[in-house]
């Protein structure tokens, strides 16, 4: 059960996504305070008039301690970024950055408590009946992110920039996931940035 409820989270994180060209990185393994870029592409932007046009957005990790990246290149369901995040023995962490097809926001700053409740309720509907705990928080910077899961899964969601970033987070044994464990995936959120 816990397998299908990962794969329905990145199954709900693609079809919130819409394909874009896209540049993946190579497999590596980021140095501490070393900024590594994960992602370019160009996002579609309507200016005051209506008129649309493409602008680059290049989404960069920046973090305090290593940590190995693997690139998950067989994800081709839609274009975007894909790696398998892991340090030591902490539970590793998924990462799917793609252009979010959520049009109402271009990041989840401007949306309402309703709304965040709405991405929340959605989210959560994955997890089986009533093991989904839901958080709405915000990183260092102040950004607004929501954090939903049980005690073996977690999935951190955030939209900047018209670009969506999840989060999941999981032990291979599906073990229950400690408050290092989930440091880290929110170490790992907050070292994104878009450019």
């Amino acid at each position: 059960m816990k397998k299908l409820i990962v794969l329905l989270c990145m199954i709900f994180a693609l079809s919130v996504c819409t394909a874009f060209a896209e540049t993946p990185a190579a497999d590596t393994a980021a140095s501490a305070e070393e900024k590594i870029v994960l992602w370019e592409h160009m996002a579609k932007e309507v200016d005051e008039n209506g008129k649309e046009f493409e602008q680059p957005v290049k989404v960069t990790l920046t973090l305090k301690t290593p940590v190995n990246i693997d690139v998950i290149e067989e994800a081709d369901i839609a274009d975007g970024y894909f790696a398998r995040m892991s340090r030591g023995s902490l539970a590793p962490v998924t990462v799917a950055i793609t252009p979010a097809d959520i049009k109402a926001h271009a990041n989840l700053n401007e949306a309402t408590d309703e709304q965040l409740q709405i991405y929340i309720d959605t989210i959560a509907a994955q997890y089986e009946e009533g093991t989904a705990v839901s958080e709405i928080r915000k990183t260092e910077s102040g950004n607004v992110y929501l954090a939903v899961g049980d005690t073996h899964i977690r999935s951190v969601w955030q939209i900047y920039e018209d670009t969506l970033i999840e989060i999941i987070q999981f032990h291979d044994d599906f073990e229950e996931l400690t408050k290092e464990d989930q440091e880290f995936a929110i170490e790992i959120l907050q070292g994104i940035w878009m450019e």
